[in-house]
């Protein structure tokens, strides 16, 4: 059996992150994505600029955005889905910041910037600070989501993965999130999106990989005398269940394929965008230790942390700690000494 390690749970802005030097060997988060999610809470910091300026902030430009609904069965927004005048009928504004004409500073909410560039600006800024904390040794897995601008991808992904690059990151890998469970769209004139991206970064060439976590059967004969092979970059997983306030939570399989493959248990994972905890639930069931982040970590009733602490509370009186299971354990539902 592994050691149990609740999570810590810190109020705290990603750019600024209350951890050593190199004291966190794996990274695992999904930040807001740009454009299209306003979450709640108080969002807003100031970026660039001066720091002496005393800042004279400029008019405020607001976007038209429709309401989020999850993905749980009656929850969230579910009774719009597939009806579009409803959901515009629930529309409201979100703010896009504002600058200071005095140094260019802009104040405003992550991943709600007016330009793609500024948010891909905002993402290095954060990977710098991530990039500090992180060991010579580790790894990163960033789920960035995509979105349309004038009915054109934005390709922030592929902003983010170049930008990461120039800033002195090696990215590693593109893994490619299937979703078969994708939330129906009322598009018609092209394929509706059923993936995202997560960005595999790691500061160094050499870094702790085990393998053996992300082996898998075999469906070609491209395969070891165990029927088994190298795991792919692509993952299909269904989107989360989760029936909470949180409307952006990815399954607990995706975080559990990435700590089983970058991390020892006993070592630091890091989620700088904590959210509801899904990160530090699947850490904690797998022997890890584990920081998360949120500037809305609040400590109120109803508040993110307090989402995430029942979920802990949940997987720990369930017997939250177990033996590491591999991919093809998880796929078949046998463990892999019993496998034929």
């Amino acid at each position: 059996m592994l050691d149990i390690h609740i999570p810590t749970l810190i109020r705290a802005d990603a750019r600024r992150i209350p951890l050593a030097d190199g004291s966190v060997q794996c990274v695992v988060t999904s930040p807001p994505y740009w454009n299209l999610r306003k979450y709640a809470g108080a969002q807003d910091g100031v970026w660039g600029g001066s720091p002496e300026c005393e800042h004279r902030w400029g008019e405020e430009k607001k976007v038209r955005q429709t309401a989020q609904r999850d993905h749980a069965r009656g929850g969230g927004f579910s009774k719009t889905r597939g009806t579009e005048a409803a959901r515009k009928g629930m529309a409201f504004e979100a703010s896009q910041g504002s600058f200071c004409p005095v140094c260019g500073a802009w104040k405003g909410a992550y991943g709600f910037e007016p330009s793609a560039a500024l948010y891909v600006s905002h993402t290095v800024e954060i990977l710098r600070e991530i990039r500090r904390v992180l060991k010579p040794g580790g790894v990163v897995f960033w789920n960035v989501g995509d979105s349309y601008v004038k009915k054109s991808l934005a390709l922030v992904p592929d902003r983010v993965a170049i930008a990461a690059q120039d800033d002195g990151w090696v990215v590693r890998s593109e893994i490619i999130w299937v979703k078969p469970d994708a939330m129906p769209r009322s598009v018609k004139d092209r394929p509706t999106d059923a993936h995202e991206r997560i960005l595999m970064l790691t500061k160094n060439p050499r870094y702790y990989w085990n393998a053996d976590a992300l082996r898998e059967p075999a469906r070609t004969k491209d395969c070891a005398p165990d029927g088994k092979r190298n795991g792919r970059n692509v993952w299909e997983m269904c989107v989360s269940r989760f029936k909470g306030a949180h409307f952006a939570t990815f399954p607990e399989e995706l975080p559990r394929r990435c700590i089983l493959a970058a991390s020892r248990p006993g070592d630091l994972v890091l989620d700088p965008f904590g959210g509801s905890g899904t990160t530090g639930k699947v850490a904690m069931e797998l022997g890890r230790r584990s920081v998360l982040l949120d500037i809305n970590y609040t400590g109120e009733d109803g508040s993110y942390d307090e989402l995430a602490r029942r979920r802990f509370q949940k997987a720990v009186e369930k017997g939250a700690t177990k033996q590491e299971p591999t991919v093809a354990e998880r796929i078949s539902g046998v463990p892999e000494e019993a496998q034929p």
